[in-house]
């Protein structure tokens, strides 16, 4: 299964996407449910670094993913966060026995905001 999380600072803020684990869904290299969730990944990294100029940090290997956004968050760099979240979202809601989605919210202390 794949467990995609979102953590939010206390107001709400997108600080960090952690994505792990494979569908299962499809033979492995065949997998769609796990295509899809690398494609949204794939596309936030390169939105982020290559269009807005904003890379997150961290890594992103077959299987997981755990990255950081830089603050603070740019409202461009927010919208492309928050549209690979609606669209994990939606994945998970249309392959919830391949896709697990939760959303946490974190403090963080003033000097990190």
């Amino acid at each position: 299964m794949i467990r995609a999380t979102l953590i939010r600072d206390q107001e709400g803020i997108p600080r960090r996407l952690t994505v792990t684990g494979h569908a299962g869904q499809g033979r492995y290299g065949e997998d769609i449910v796990c295509a899809a969730a690398s494609a949204l990944v794939e596309t936030l990294v390169i939105g982020l670094s290559t269009i807005l100029r904003q890379p997150p940090a961290g890594t992103t290997d077959p299987g997981d993913a755990d990255l950081t956004f830089a603050i603070p968050v740019s409202p461009e760099a927010r919208a492309v966060i928050e549209t690979i979240a609606a669209g994990l979202m939606d994945l998970a809601q249309t392959q919830p026995r391949h896709v697990a989605w939760r959303q946490v919210e974190r403090r963080y202390p003033a000097s990190a905001r």
